[in-house]
């Protein structure tokens, strides 16, 4: 996939950002990117720390997270 296939959103003012998924709340602090793949079912959030959290889009209510941290800081998502 090429890098034009990405949508690359700056989340740096947000504190925190939340996900309810039927009453079950995960959360990230401090969250600094935003990535999603046009036409995907999922986007990843990158924390301040370099935690990637891949989190299912609105039309998948099961609410399950995948997290991980990239080997090399300067490409955390590599769909």
């Amino acid at each position: 996939m090429s890098e034009k296939d990405l949508i690359v959103n700056d989340l740096s003012t947000e504190l925190w950002r939340e996900y309810d998924f039927n009453g079950r709340v995960y959360r990230i602090d401090e969250p600094v990117t935003l990535y999603q793949r046009k036409g995907g079912t999922t986007h990843r959030v990158v924390d301040k720390r370099g935690i990637v959290h891949c989190v299912p889009g609105p039309s998948n209510p099961c609410g399950v997270v995948l997290r991980w941290q990239s080997r090399d800081p300067s490409k955390p998502v590599d769909f």
